[in-house]
């Protein structure tokens, strides 16, 4: 991927480093367009061009189709996103669903779960929960409970995912449901990076939506900024800009926190590289020179892909 160590620099690069097609036409002005509009909190009432294959494409390859409202779109251009926005929002309703019912039966078997990424940042993240496009269902357990939760699934009707983890370094475990939600059972945030009682010792934040706990905000942003800055050119998503962008601006968040965390993992040089994107595309200056005091990726970090887990 280049450099991790993101310095004050082209923003051309930066919007490369999110989508290596940024250079086509339309889809560098997409972008730039929909993170203004995501800082804006959707008050900005500039029209948005999606009439284009480049940028339905780039809507649909970076799940941020949900972003874009339906007025901020000419009247031939309507139609397709509002069919998107349709099915979206239908799929929304399964995950909760069966995020709801797999919840409930760890909870009965004495197992603690921790919500992860899409549905947990959906809620407490942005305005409106259905402007945030999740894809699966991400649940955090303990490593020592993994087994019974699968278990339990099994049991429940879910299979296997015809892509599950890698079986010799088992760090979690992929499950469909029985309507066809797949489940990601994650007992490691990232793979150098075990789950351990810090992490469920928080009480974290109740959601509504589901009968579960996310994590705290600083913990929520330590996932999304790693797992966006580890994940191979051409499989990052704006989506996960996003998510950084709007951790950023909670006037809660607490960045010391953030990094004490990220050091506690071994994440620190990757966490901080994947906020200073955002960072440097939203000009957050504060951000940037708290920034500069963390620790910096090392030659090993920039230089050899480190995957995060994906699932």
């Amino acid at each position: 991927m280049g450099s991790m160590s993101i310095r004050r620099g082209s923003s051309t690069r930066l919007w490369e480093l999110i989508d290596p097609r940024a250079s086509e036409t339309g889809i560098r002005s997409a972008l730039s367009q929909i993170l203004d509009l995501v800082n804006s909190d959707w008050t900005l009432d500039r029209p948005i061009d999606i009439g284009s294959p480049n940028v339905r494409a780039l809507l649909e390859r970076h799940r941020i189709a949900t972003l874009v409202p339906l007025d901020r779109v000419d009247a031939t251009n309507r139609a397709w996103l509002r069919t998107k926005h349709i099915n979206i929002a239908a799929s929304h309703l399964r995950m909760r669903s069966s995020a709801g019912r797999i919840l409930a039966s760890l909870d009965d078997a004495g197992i603690e779960a921790r919500v992860l990424k899409g549905l947990a940042t959906a809620e407490l993240d942005y305005p409106n929960q259905q402007l945030r496009h999740t894809g699966d269902v991400d649940l955090a357990l303990r490593p020592d409970d993994l087994d019974e939760a699968v278990q339990i699934l099994k049991a429940s009707g879910h299979r296997d995912h015809p892509t599950p983890f890698d079986p010799v370094l088992l760090y979690g475990w992929t499950l469909d449901a029985p309507d066809g939600v797949e489940i990601d059972l994650h007992t490691r945030l990232f793979r150098r990076s075990p789950l351990d009682d810090e992490l469920f010792a928080c009480s974290g934040e109740q959601l509504r939506s589901v009968p579960g706990l996310a994590l705290r905000p600083e913990h929520r942003l330590v996932h999304a900024a790693g797992h966006f800055i580890i994940s191979p050119p051409g499989t990052r998503r704006m989506s996960g800009v996003v998510d950084i962008a709007r951790l950023l601006r909670r006037s809660d968040l607490d960045l010391d926190e953030v990094r004490r965390f990220a050091a506690a993992l071994g994440v620190e040089p990757l966490v901080g590289a994947g906020i200073r994107v955002e960072a440097e595309l939203s000009e957050r200056t504060a951000v940037l020179r708290a920034l500069d005091a963390w620790q910096q990726p090392d030659w090993l970090e920039r230089n050899t892909r480190l995957v995060a887990h994906r699932r």
